[in-house]
């Protein structure tokens, strides 16, 4: 069991011993927003054009839908995570609240979505690497297999090393890719904004969207991959034990991310159907972004290589913060029981979980190498569509636990999620928030539809949760634990743990 002694200082029964679980704060509110906004922020340099692709003229409408479970899911997480400012984020709150099984459960949905992240991301960062050397050299050799796939092992070997070094390098560097991003995309909405205005292109959209919406199967289909917009907004919490004052940090972090990212993807996704047909943006679907800004006025031939090199780095960072987030959410799994404790070890002198970091950076080479003489741009499909089942799992997970946790311990919340009722549970007024609900629903249906309209994500996520159910059951009993043991641990934990 792991306690805090009175200095603050983690101790463990297991003779694991403090370098195993003391993890450095060492993060600020722009180092907490941009591992937030790095990770969801980068999604619409992928999902523009597979989304695009199916949701047609009617992108951005499909992207409005799906953004109600990252609004809602977000404050919610904003919520958990000031109040247990831990390592884990969903699978911990998940424990707390449900118990170990469930918590297993929502860090193996969790592990699965960061794993596809970094193969997902690093493939990303091999397209816009290809637009930069078509441009300059006249190539198109890396948008092809197996270079593709090539550079994408190359960018995960080199931030696998990087992680191991310490979390303040890899912030650092989310922190200097996301501040000029963000100056990038502000002025491509700017020049966006004035091409819709000389144009009337809002006019225009709206005659064209009725005619040329999709059917429905593939407006439901692209609601789906719409998700893939806004998975991530998690990243925060899961550096939540290593965020300077995290219970005023998070909230804070978390609220600004979600409003940068809803009015960024659903411009840009209004703009790249808009004044581009959204059959252009469709057909480059490895690099969206540089299409866009190629249709930018004044600079469009400049700004579009500008963009390549932007969205090379910055699918670089989101790739980055998969690697974060798996290696975080194992740690905490090892530190709970829930995983072989080898994976709540960290390295003697960084104090990173370099054991988690090296083992699912492997599983994602692995990914990708498997499939490397796939043609690209189906590679990139097939791995977009295995992101948003695991994610979607945790998501569920952590609105039900907030609402459990609001009624067995309303009190001593640093953030409340908005939206609040009274009700009377147990002979006492407790406020539940009617967010949480709103994104249990939510993230539920989404799901749902997924499980029907994804075979390949439906097959590969049922066959990842049974082989993950067998693990857990194996090593509990190996262990000697209960499989579904009491929420005493969990307790003691989160009552003992340094906010």
């Amino acid at each position: 069991m792991v306690v805090l002694s009175a200095s603050g200082k983690p101790q463990t029964e297991s003779g694991l011993g403090e370098e195993t679980y003391g993890l450095k704060r060492e993060i600020g509110i722009f180092g907490s927003f941009s591992i937030g906004y790095a990770d969801v922020g980068a999604d619409i340099y992928v999902a523009l054009g597979i989304l695009a692709l199916y949701a047609q003229s009617a992108a951005p409408l499909a992207l409005l839908i799906a953004s109600v479970t990252y609004v809602a899911t977000g404050l919610t997480y904003a919520e958990l995570s000031s109040r247990y400012p831990v390592a884990g984020g969903g699978n911990f709150y998940a424990n707390k609240a449900l118990g170990p099984l469930h918590g297993f459960l929502a860090g193996w949905g969790l592990m699965l979505d960061y794993t596809i992240d970094i193969a997902l991301f690093a493939l990303a960062t091999s397209g816009y690497v290809g637009a930069v050397l078509e441009t300059f050299l006249g190539s198109t050799l890396v948008l092809h297999e197996p270079y593709y796939a090539l550079i994408a092992i190359l960018v995960i070997v080199s931030l696998l090393i990087l992680n191991i070094f310490g979390i303040s390098y890899s912030s650092k560097f989310n922190m200097m890719v996301v501040a000029v991003n963000l100056a990038t995309i502000s002025l491509m909405m700017v020049l966006g904004l004035y091409v819709v205005i000389e144009q009337h292109a809002f006019f225009s959209w709206l005659a064209q969207l009725k005619p040329q919406f999709p059917s429905a199967h593939n407006f439901a289909y692209g609601i789906t991959l719409a998700m893939a917009s806004f998975i991530g907004i998690e990243s925060i919490s899961q550096a939540a034990e290593e965020t300077k004052s995290p219970s005023k940090v998070i909230p804070k972090s978390t609220k600004l991310s979600i409003v940068a990212v809803l009015v960024i993807a659903v411009f840009l996704s209004f703009l790249s159907v808009s004044i581009v047909p959204w059959q252009v943006t469709a057909a480059g679907a490895q690099d969206p972004l540089f299409l866009l800004a190629g249709a930018m006025p004044f600079i469009g031939g400049f700004f579009a290589i500008w963009m390549a090199f932007m969205g090379m780095w910055v699918c670089t960072v989101s790739t980055n913060t998969g690697i974060i987030g798996v290696s975080r959410v194992t740690f905490s799994m090892g530190r709970l029981d829930l995983l072989p404790t080898s994976f709540a070890r960290l390295h003697k002198k960084f104090r990173t979980p370099y054991m988690t970091i090296l083992v699912f950076s492997l599983i994602a080479i692995m990914l990708i190498l498997v499939n490397m003489f796939t043609p690209s741009a189906e590679l990139l499909n097939l791995v977009a569509s295995l992101y948003n089942f695991g994610a979607l799992v945790a998501y569920m997970y952590v609105n039900f636990s907030a609402l459990v946790l609001r009624l067995r311990e309303d009190a001593d919340i640093p953030y409340h999620s908005p939206l609040n009722i009274s009700v009377t549970y147990r002979g006492r007024k407790v406020k539940l928030s009617l967010i949480h609900l709103i994104g249990l629903v939510a993230c539920a249906s989404i799901w749902t539809i997924l499980l029907f309209s994804h075979p390949l994500g439906r097959e590969v996520g049922l066959v990842w949760f049974a082989a993950g159910l067998a693990l857990y059951w194996a090593y509990r009993k190996k262990r000697g634990l209960p499989v579904a043991p009491s929420l005493r641990r969990a307790k003691d934990f989160a009552r003992r743990i340094k906010r």
